[in-house]
């Protein structure tokens, strides 16, 4: 049993609720664990550190990852999910419909992703029949892997040059949870993204969506069902972040998917997730 699947059994044993969903993360992970991974950083990546500044993600920026040929060989590999009998009919029949998905919109479908252009992104799923939801996982599944092969070092480029914004660095989007641990300076808030898997560093205290930094409109709300998580609330932008508490850093606590069940104890208190990949139905 690998690290990912012994984190994934323990987070289950006391929330065996999350099972469908786990099995779906989990599944893709185990499908694309021989896929394609970018193994150096772009040499030019130094160059865009005044694009990144002004809040341009490096994945949209000047620098050449060489992402677009590794992540669409990922995407097609994801259609093996259509064989895992612990899935969804109607997600197996989803993933069979990658096969039909050619090499040229692959690439429109990369770069649609990644951009947010959603018009893009819907013509590619009409044409295959496909739910437009589940098509970007898919592609976000697949930048993922691509860019794991980076991580730390990419990781360790941004801490060198201190970057604490609230949006992921690498793809732009919202982070999706939060969490601690412990470091040089003691310990200490990161965010983390759902969609590409990147954490680095955050500000002890504030929003990482407003930049809110008034405790009077912030607050935190405790689950006595739920102890390793807790809920950060802000009340300037009417959000909330999704915190990890807990002291286990192979935990997959800071996973959208695995507190999913505290966006369904929000739902009806007019405060709003954002960076989730994966949302409540």
């Amino acid at each position: 049993m690998s690290v990912l699947e012994k984190a994934v059994t323990s987070w289950l044993e006391k929330r065996p609720y999350l099972e469908e969903v786990a099995a779906f993360a989990l599944s893709c992970e185990q499908v694309l664990n021989g896929g394609k991974v970018i193994t150096e950083l772009p040499e030019n990546l130094d160059n865009v550190k005044e694009e990144l500044g002004q809040a341009v993600p490096l994945l949209l920026s000047q620098a050449d990852f060489k992402l677009e040929g590794t992540v669409c060989e990922n995407l097609l590999m994801l259609e093996a999910l259509k064989d895992e009998i612990s899935l969804p009919e109607d997600t197996k029949k989803q993933a069979e419909k990658l096969k039909n998905i050619s090499s040229d919109d692959a690439k429109i479908l990369v770069k649609a992703v990644i951009s947010g252009d959603e018009e893009k992104l819907l013509q590619i799923a009409e044409k295959n029949n496909m739910k437009v939801d589940m098509l970007r996982y898919f592609v976000w599944v697949s930048i993922k892997k691509a860019v794991s092969g980076i991580k730390e070092q990419l990781e360790k480029w941004l801490h060198e040059n201190n970057y604490n914004t609230g949006n992921c660095p690498v793809c732009g989007n919202h982070a999706s949870t939060a969490f601690f641990k412990h470091t040089k300076r003691g310990r200490q808030r990161f965010l983390h993204c759902d969609h590409c898997g990147t954490e680095w560093a955050f500000k002890r205290i504030g929003c990482p969506y407003c930049d809110n930094i008034d405790q009077k409109k912030m607050s935190i709300k405790d689950s006595q069902d739920e102890t390793d998580m807790r809920i950060d609330l802000c009340h300037k932008c009417m959000s909330y972040i999704k915190t990890y508490i807990g002291e286990n850093d192979n935990s997959v606590g800071k996973e959208g998917w695995a507190s999913i069940h505290l966006d369904i104890l929000m739902e009806e208190t007019g405060f709003s997730p954002k960076g989730s990949l994966i949302k409540p139905e």
